[in-house]
């Protein structure tokens, strides 16, 4: 039963959390505007793959970080993995169409959601999880943009912000430069959408990120 009601509040938080982010933004080149029973549709068909995904894992919805912007930079902390993670790099790639589909990197606890109609043509994605220490992404082509907003899962298990106040106040940020050094300081353009939910201990366990367009990500912290 809570599993069921959980699925029914949180496909209602994510319906909202997917048209805010669709509502303020616009790719380069102009979208082909789809009927709007076929732009529910598509919302409708990435809530149920998400609802599907997460809760056999969640128990509630904990926390949802609003995008920022500054092209001035916002000072963030990378976050490293914990002990329990082996850091090393490692690669997935696929072709992605029109209709869409997902990638995953078991290792990095890391999926990608691609809904119907982010694209419009089959393209050659690749998405690296450096070695470096740190919960840190390079998604390839940089530059890509996309008609509906793309959807990463993280899992917070095996990162150093887990079980700790911190998870509550990380999400993702996005940097337009393969950044050699993650420690210290480091000025992110963007801080995406960023909904945190919890397992059913109440520990904040995997976070959902809502990302337009390509480049480097990473776990940040304020």
């Amino acid at each position: 039963m809570r599993r069921s009601r959980f699925a029914r509040s949180f496909a209602l938080v994510l319906a909202t959390f997917v048209a805010l982010s669709c509502s303020d933004y616009s790719p380069t080149a102009p979208p082909i505007q789809a009927p709007a029973q076929a732009q529910d549709g598509l919302l409708s068909g990435l809530v149920g793959g998400l609802v599907g995904t997460v809760t056999n894992l969640l128990g509630d919805v904990l926390k949802v970080i609003g995008f920022q912007s500054d092209p001035n930079g916002i000072p963030v902390k990378a976050v490293k993995w914990a002990p329990s993670h082996v850091n090393q790099v490692r690669t997935v790639s696929g072709t992605i169409g029109y209709y869409g589909g997902t990638l995953s990197i078991p290792g990095s606890d890391f999926s990608i959601t691609f809904p119907r109609g982010a694209l419009l043509s089959a393209t050659a994605i690749k998405i690296v999880s450096d070695g470096s220490g740190y919960v840190s992404y390079d998604m390839q082509p940089h530059g890509l943009r996309f008609y509906r907003p793309v959807v990463v899962t993280q899992k917070l298990k095996n990162t150093e912000v887990y079980g700790t106040s911190l998870a509550l106040n990380s999400f993702c940020a996005y940097f337009t430069d393969n950044l050699l050094d993650l420690s210290g300081l480091l000025k992110a353009l963007e801080i995406e959408t960023t909904m945190i939910l919890s397992g059913f201990d109440g520990q904040a366990e995997i976070q959902v990120w809502q990302i337009n367009h390509f480049s480097r990500y990473m776990l940040a912290s304020g």
